[in-house]
């Protein structure tokens, strides 16, 4: 049976609500919604509907935006426009993907976040005004297509999303793309934030540095898998030097978020690589 835990705190302009999903009593996945000045930054995983709307009874959100599709930042969308009355905006993608999220959601997904009802989304301008701020949309493609961030020049906020989750990376998804991904981290990058609120870690407060390293680790990973093809290994042998043995979440999502597709990222890209050696 799942069950949820929230936690919300208010400490000056931005605030993190860090909801958690939990099975038997262990947390399984941690996912920050942001509220700053009336926007809401995502809404959340549908599990966590009832408590997680009792709190936006007291926060009184005005604006509602998506940094992409994916259930733990869209689940509670359909609730709180029915509720509030308020159309979340969104990339003009997410649109289509929240049609029907039963026909992309794999299992493993649902058993942790669960479905979200199909819901509609507005198009985000280039711009949000709030009472006291004004947001710039930094569309970042790679973690999805339609992953959005957004930039608070006059603070220095970045509110990053899915876009960088931590320095470094073991696992991708079939459907991220590992080079828009370092594309998209430069990108915000060359913004010199001074604050970085993440969806996966909430308040990073040297994102540059962070930025810079995981920028930096992707592109040394990517050094690695192209010297490991000139030395003559497999996917699986150059996998198990750069990333360890074993790849539990692999056998966990049936491939869906594996090392090997990371490091199949990098491969995919290599021309002289025979596409036949993919599967060693």
């Amino acid at each position: 049976m799942n069950r949820f835990s929230i936690h919300f705190k208010p400490n000056g302009y931005v605030n993190p609500i860090r909801m958690t999903s939990q099975f038997l009593g262990i947390p399984l996945y941690k996912v920050n919604a942001f509220f700053v000045d009336g926007l809401l930054i995502d809404t959340g995983f549908t599990f966590g509907r009832d408590r997680f709307l009792k709190l936006l009874d007291t926060l009184h959100p005005e604006i509602v935006v998506n940094a992409h599709h994916h259930e733990d930042h869209t689940g509670n969308n359909f609730s709180i426009r029915e509720k509030y009355g308020l159309l979340p905006l969104a990339h003009p993608r997410t649109f289509f993907y929240l049609q029907d999220p039963s026909q992309w959601l794999p299992w493993y997904r649902r058993l942790v976040w669960g479905c979200p009802p199909p819901s509609e989304t507005g198009e985000l301008d280039s711009k949000i005004q709030t009472k006291h701020f004004l947001f710039l949309v930094i569309p970042t493609p790679g973690h999805s297509d339609d992953h959005v961030c957004l930039y608070e020049p006059n603070e220095g906020w970045l509110f990053s999303g899915d876009l960088f989750l931590s320095e470094q990376m073991k696992y991708l998804r079939e459907e991220e793309n590992v080079f828009s991904i370092i594309d998209s981290l430069k990108k915000v990058a060359a913004l010199h934030p001074k604050k970085m609120f993440c969806s996966f870690n909430g308040v990073v407060d040297q994102p540059m540095d962070a930025l810079h390293k995981k920028i930096e680790y992707l592109e040394n990973l990517q050094k690695g898998v192209e010297e490991g093809s000139r030395q003559g290994l497999s996917p699986r042998e150059i996998q198990r030097r750069l990333l360890g043995i074993g790849d539990q979440m692999g056998f966990f999502t049936a491939g869906e978020i594996s090392k090997k597709n990371l490091i199949h990222a990098f491969i995919k890209n290599m021309p002289e690589y025979p596409s036949a050696l993919l599967g060693g």
